[in-house]
């Protein structure tokens, strides 16, 4: 195969698209019911994330994969212009519109977090338009 040197330069201008985590979530899933990976490392929530899962973040449709227990919450945080280097944490569809009408570019990073295990995982990554 000949090396074609414009086809491996990556364009930062150009857009992101939707990046969903969902194969490398079951991943670590299988890992963890394997032995392979213990289960304390999937479940080492940071504390701030916690505390935004147990009193703000909405909560999923679905059970945790670990404790089955229906406290599965899903936490948003948007990092874009003047947003400070931690991002913002979000936690309504409103507040994610308002901030798409800023002029810049902005990521939203989607996490479910257990708020009875402390499982999470990035679910999926996408720009905001």
């Amino acid at each position: 195969m000949q090396f074609v040197p414009h086809l491996t330069k990556i364009d930062a201008t150009q857009e992101l698209g939707e990046v969903d985590y969902r194969l490398q979530r079951r991943r670590l899933l299988s890992d963890i019911e394997r032995g392979v990976v213990d289960r304390a490392e999937a479940c080492d929530v940071h504390p701030e994330l916690l505390r935004v899962a147990r009193n703000a973040a909405p909560r999923s449709a679905e059970d945790c994969p670990l404790c089955l227990k229906d406290e599965l919450r899903l936490v948003a945080y948007v990092f874009g212009p003047r947003l400070g280097a931690g991002g913002k944490c979000v936690i309504s569809d409103e507040e994610l519109q308002k901030i798409s009408q800023r002029q810049g570019k902005f990521v939203s990073y989607e996490v479910e977090v257990c708020a009875s295990c402390g499982w999470n995982h990035l679910r999926r990554s996408y720009p905001l338009e």
